[in-house]
């Protein structure tokens, strides 16, 4: 596991055709450029043991990967847990075990062979993370996909490539992880693709 600043990541990221959305200044939106990314999101299980092998899955089928990039966009990773929230207690003793930097807003690298300690740490943010400080951009070494973990209990995946959206789509439903049909909340945004489905 590696750590790199803000600045040394979204330079990776220009010279690997992303960046920030100008249209949200105010929210980090990483995105795909000059081209609008091809988007869509999934459902995070209700269920928390059925919410590993859903994340490992979009691990998975992205493609080969030698690393990915973390990004905590919004906020940083914490330095302690407020003694009066349990729940950061306990999201605290996982970052603790899997190696996490605290109190800081570096971006984490992991390795494939560190693809458990991955998994757990987006397991522990679709329990844990309840605003958008706690959002994680999750950014393979190829850079053909971005994956945001929301706390609207949804993990978004763009594409750069239609044929890419597609078998991921197929690849989903084969596990019945399929597309939402309605969106999360009455703050989320409708995506045009939901409108057009």
């Amino acid at each position: 596991m590696k750590t790199h600043s803000e600045e040394q990541f979204l330079k990776w990221a220009e010279a690997h055709g992303m960046g920030l959305d100008e249209r949200y200044p105010d929210s980090a939106v990483l995105t795909f450029k000059p081209n609008p990314a091809l988007d869509r999101f999934w459902v995070v299980p209700p269920q928390p043991e059925r919410r590993p092998y859903f994340l490992a899955h979009i691990l998975d089928i992205i493609g080969e990967w030698r690393s990915c990039l973390v990004w905590r966009h919004m906020g940083s990773w914490p330095q302690s847990p407020n003694p009066q929230r349990p729940n950061e207690h306990v999201e605290f003793q996982i970052f603790k075990g899997i190696g996490m930097p605290t109190g800081t807003a570096d971006i984490v690298e992991f390795e494939s062979a560190e693809r458990d300690q991955l998994t757990t740490l987006l397991f522990s943010t679709t329990i844990f993370g309840w605003s958008v400080g706690e959002d994680l951009y999750v950014v393979p070494n190829q850079a053909q996909h971005i994956i945001q973990t929301s706390h609207h209990d949804v993990v978004h995946v763009s594409f750069r490539q239609t044929e890419d959206l597609q078998q991921f789509v197929k690849r989903m439903d084969e596990e019945s992880f399929r597309l939402p049909r309605t969106v999360p909340d009455a703050t989320f945004e409708t995506p045009e693709w939901m409108n057009k489905e």
